[in-house]
């Protein structure tokens, strides 16, 4: 019997690589590898409609056992990779057993960093199981302290405002999302916050946790009922470190997500790749899904580069963000009714690289989709006309 095709990381990249494999014709032996005991599901919901109580594990999940195994997909559930030995095409599960593999996808994900001056009472919010234990604790009138201003606090936010939680949001820096999102769309999301009650802080560090209050730096004390801390994502590169893979902030891999390692590919939040030069991570279903796929392609012999234009989206209380694209120095905004705004980033030559939403409800959605076409097509654009709300995006199309 030949050697099996591995999937290591049952999350959303590497349930839709395995899934892929079947829908591409794959019929040997497959294995889904993971160390939660659920099936593959996506993240996105965790925050929001899971965290409401509205959505549970199937409604976010990929798939459920029975399909699984109707494809003849060995899922081998709480049982994490502890060693994978490229040289001899072999792989070490924690419980002892070793695997022989033809091929791996490593889609290993990453874990909620750590919050060093937390002692006690703080939740984080990665998988599944913590987002369950997050939503048994907010009730009304929970006084919550969200660490971390990003989507991921920012969400838990919301959703907590939602359920009538009385919420203090506490960033480092000098403004929300900073990392990742223009001034102008950070100052849009400070506002829609404040104005739902949310006590935001900004340039602000904490010195310690206690369990019925957060201290910081500059001396106040912040009585609370429970902390959430979202700093980021700390990206599960030990495995294959310890294997000899090229590493850096990530899974180093080529323009095909192949790692440095024979047979070897790497998909999803782990996953470091270039996109215009630059080596980077992207923590978005946008790319799990895109990534887990193409990573199957390529393991069955396509050779296809990976070229997919980045994007992500995020809800906060009754708007939605989107991007999709690169920013660039070069921007022009455009006024959306009712107070939203849609960011155009140029290149040098007038090619649209980028774009940046932000409206009432999916109202920007249309015009996002839009901006990819344009992306794609690279149409020289005219600034004037970009910046003017009278001018359909489906004007260069049709030209």
């Amino acid at each position: 019997m030949s050697a099996p095709l591995i999937i290591v990381g049952a999350g959303h990249a590497g349930g839709r690589a395995a899934l892929t494999l079947r829908e591409e014709g794959y019929d040997g032996r497959l294995i889904l590898i993971g160390d939660e005991p659920h099936v593959p599901y996506e993240r996105p919901p965790l925050s929001k409609a899971l965290l409401q109580g509205s959505l549970d594990l199937a409604g976010c999940s990929l798939c459920d056992s029975a399909r699984l195994a109707e494809l003849g997909i060995e899922h081998i559930a709480g049982n994490a990779v502890s060693r994978l030995v490229p040289q001899h095409q072999q792989l070490q599960l924690a419980d002892g057993r070793w695997l022989d593999y033809a091929g791996v996808v490593l889609a290993t994900g990453g874990r909620a960093r750590r919050l060093p001056q937390a002692q006690a009472n703080v939740l984080y919010l990665r998988t599944h199981d913590e987002a369950l234990a997050l939503r048994a604790t907010l009730r009304a009138g929970t006084r919550l302290v969200v660490v971390g201003g990003g989507f991921i606090g920012l969400e838990v936010a919301a959703t907590a405002r939602g359920l009538g939680c009385v919420v203090t949001v506490l960033e480092a820096g000098p403004r929300l999302a900073g990392r990742v999102l223009p001034p102008i769309i950070s100052e849009a999301l400070l506002k829609v916050h404040r104005e739902q009650g949310v006590d935001v802080r900004l340039n602000v560090a904490v010195e310690c946790i206690h369990a019925d209050s957060v201290q910081l730096v500059d001396g106040q004390t912040l009585p609370c009922d429970l902390v959430v801390v979202g700093i980021g994502m700390q990206p599960n590169v030990e495995l294959a470190a310890a294997a000899g893979l090229e590493v850096g902030q990530g899974i180093r891999v080529d323009e095909y997500l192949r790692t440095s390692a024979a047979n070897i590919y790497a998909a999803g939040d782990v996953c470091e790749f270039r996109l215009g030069g630059v080596y980077q991570r992207q923590e978005t279903w946008r790319n799990a899904e895109a990534q887990g796929r193409h990573a199957a392609l390529n393991l069955l012999g396509r050779a296809l580069p990976f070229d997919a234009v980045p994007g992500f989206w995020s809800d906060q209380y009754d708007w939605g963000l989107q991007t999709v694209g690169v920013m660039t120095p070069r921007m022009l905004s455009r006024a959306l009714p009712q107070g939203g705004v849609l960011l155009f980033y140029l290149d040098a030559d007038g090619y649209l690289q980028g774009a940046c939403g932000w409206a009432p409800g999916n109202s920007v959605a249309k015009d996002i989709k839009l901006c990819e076409r344009l992306i794609l097509a690279r149409v020289a654009l005219s600034t004037a006309d970009l910046a003017d709300p009278a001018v359909s995006l489906k004007h260069w199309l049709r030209g």
